[in-house]
């Protein structure tokens, strides 16, 4: 691509993002945690992380970097991108919250040298497939030359062979708003092209004649659970690329960089296909992770990757032996299907978490563990606390236990448990332990970035670096308010004073409440949404 033609794309690009603002969210995935955790548990010894140097290619208006940046003071966090007025707003915030080790700015990507110096982390999220060929090959030089010997670079992309349908439903988008250039009307207009298509079909079509509609639905229920702008980034934007992954490996490979593992773990595990599968997997070694992996692509026929990648130089541990795990902290939301949860040996036992992760087991110890560690989600623990808990708790409940003597043969039997669990999804591990609070005191306080981005609209970012939603406008008052000057009462006052002020509740026929009417709505539901906040890891000491 000629200097000139480059410079119209990087224009267009940079004015399509001012234009249409591209509302960022904190993605755990991206967390320095998240990566360090996963270099640690196949042998790397990153960069620790609460003092590293982190960059983020395409950083939008850096509420992903934003998050980070105040949740780790000692590290330093740089994100570029090419428009100028989201950043304009991430570093106002910045500014409002006092960050210094959060450097925002508005620059193309071609400008980055070694000037810049090393990074631990290097992270490119929604990035790599929506920009032209030459540009993802810088990212790729730039992670060859940049990235520190034990740096870990995040690179997302779409994938085939599971968005070959995606690009069918854009391709029909693109076509139908050829001529538009309003981008609201634009996303309007295509996905209502999609529905218009669907509605030709009447829920009784059989064999054959069924796949259409039910590949057009899932695209259309995956639309509809975007934003506007996304739809419009993502899907109308002028480069949509899709790779299989070892088409993404071989570019990776020239600039020295090989596969290290899916942001996500469980999304490289193979216990959930039949032992035909299983066998037929086995036999691809660690040298040759990459097929293992492109085959099972084909098998789930994955749509996105979120890849991650390190020097090729550096000497990886594929086997993961379960006592590797025990320098971790874990955390689980797993909550047992078992109304009455029977700890006895013998029993097997149903526990259940997010993204339909499950896990069953009769082993005493690992139903005592998870139990636990459901029961203080989100916080997370260190392995000795989790094993001597979870004894205690059988203890407490009159379970038989080995003699102490087998302590170390118990705590081996839970680790391979628990291993399955993070390949399941049911467990998370990590290398930091987020500082916040998971009681309601007498004065709670919200985090200061809560407290600002809840003055700027509905969604916050948790001390766990995940969105948390307010759904309505006390919700997002209660936030604002958490500053740790307020008790419960003075708290129910003022949300009061706010209900009357802006008569957000309303009765049924339509009338707005008394004020005693109201002072009992939001004193029944002050301490459990208090609860709620806590859960979701937005108080802090």
């Amino acid at each position: 691509m000629n200097n000139s033609h480059a410079a119209q794309v990087i224009e267009q690009t940079k004015e399509s993002y001012d234009e249409v603002w591209y509302v960022g969210y904190p993605f755990q995935q991206t967390h320095p945690d998240r990566l360090a955790s996963l270099a640690t548990l196949f042998g790397m010894q990153p960069a620790p992380v609460t003092k590293c140097r982190v960059l983020e290619i395409g950083c939008g208006d850096g509420a992903n970097l934003l998050a980070m940046a105040y949740g780790l003071p000692e590290s330093e966090f740089i994100g570029i991108d090419l428009a100028p007025k989201p950043l304009e707003y991430g570093n106002a915030l910045a500014a409002e919250l006092g960050l210094k080790n959060l450097d925002l700015r508005a620059c193309d990507i071609m400008e980055i040298d070694a000037s810049w110096g090393e990074f631990d982390y290097i992270i490119a999220h929604g990035f790599y497939s929506w920009v032209p060929e030459f540009v993802r090959k810088q990212l790729m030089l730039l992670c060859e030359s940049l990235l520190a010997p034990q740096g870990v670079a995040y690179i997302s992309y779409n994938a085939y062979p599971g968005n070959r349908v995606h690009q069918m439903m854009r391709e029909m988008m693109t076509f139908h708003t050829r001529g538009i250039s309003d981008p609201q009307v634009m996303v309007e207009q295509g996905v209502g092209l999609l529905q218009f298509i669907n509605s030709k079909f009447t829920g009784n079509e059989q064999g054959e004649e069924a796949i259409y509609p039910l590949l057009l639905k899932r695209e259309i229920d995956r639309l509809m659970s975007y934003r506007a702008s996304q739809i419009y980034h993502d899907d109308f934007a002028p480069s949509n690329t899709s790779f299989y992954f070892y088409q993404f490996m071989d570019e990776a490979n020239q600039h020295g960089l090989q596969y290290l593992a899916e942001a996500d773990f469980f999304e490289m595990q193979d216990f959930i296909y039949p032992q035909p599968i299983r066998e037929f997997l086995s036999q691809f070694d660690d040298e040759q992770i990459v097929i293992k992996e492109q085959y099972m692509d084909f098998l789930k026929c994955r749509q996105f990757r979120q890849t991650l990648l390190c020097r090729k130089t550096v000497e990886l541990q594929r086997e993961i032996q379960p006592q590797r795990i025990r320098g971790f902290y874990f955390s689980s939301p797993a909550k047992p299907v078992s109304a009455k949860l029977n700890l006895n040996e013998g029993e097997v036992e149903e526990f259940r978490g997010s993204k339909k992760s499950v896990l069953s087991t009769d082993y005493p110890l690992a139903k005592a563990a998870l139990l636990y560690l459901g029961s203080i989600y989100p916080r997370s623990v260190g392995w000795d606390e989790l094993v001597l808990t979870a004894r205690r708790l059988l203890n407490s409940a009159g379970v038989h236990q080995l003699p102490d003597n087998n302590f170390f043969e118990e705590a081996n039997t839970l680790a391979q448990i628990i291993l399955a669990a993070c390949g399941s999804g049911l467990v998370e591990f990590h290398i930091h332990q987020p500082n916040f609070v998971s009681e309601v005191s007498k004065y709670p306080a919200a985090s200061r970035l809560a407290r600002a981005q809840a003055n700027r609209g509905s969604v916050v970012s948790s001390l766990t670096h995940k969105n948390v939603e307010q759904e309505d406008p006390i919700g997002q008052k209660l936030v604002q308010l958490l500053d740790g000057t307020r008790d419960l009462q003075q708290l129910a006052d003022e949300l009061v004073a706010f209900v009357l002020s802006e008569s957000t509740i309303k009765k049924p026929d339509g009338s707005t409440p008394t004020e005693p009417e109201i002072r009992q709505i939001i004193q029944g539901g002050l301490a459990t949404n208090l609860q709620k906040l806590a859960r979701v890891a937005l108080l802090e000491a």
